[in-house]
């Protein structure tokens, strides 16, 4: 009787130390899953910073004359030249 009874704790323990491991293992792959979603956004938002950096840097190696100072002033100040005609338009897009 003795042994059915040890036998039996033994088999509820090992049953219930599997069950743990299945829970831990099933925790442990939806965490590895959110981290790597988690990681390709990160990596999304790098590119994209890096494109930034990129046209920045270009903007930084323009040379500093005429033409860049037209383009400045046309894109910052919305100015145009003086023999340029500009056509207004209040219709709705």
């Amino acid at each position: 009787m003795r042994k059915f009874r040890l036998n039996g704790f033994v088999k509820l323990a090992a049953i219930a130390f599997i069950l743990v491991c299945v829970v831990i293992i099933i925790t442990n792959k939806i965490n590895s899953n959110e981290l790597a979603e988690r990681k390709a956004e990160l990596e999304e938002k790098v590119a994209a910073k890096t494109e930034e950096v990129g046209a920045l840097q270009h903007r930084l190696d323009t040379p500093f004359d005429t033409d860049f100072i037209t383009a400045l002033a046309k894109e910052k100040l919305n100015l145009v030249m003086p023999d340029v005609t500009v056509f207004y338009n209040d219709l709705a897009k």
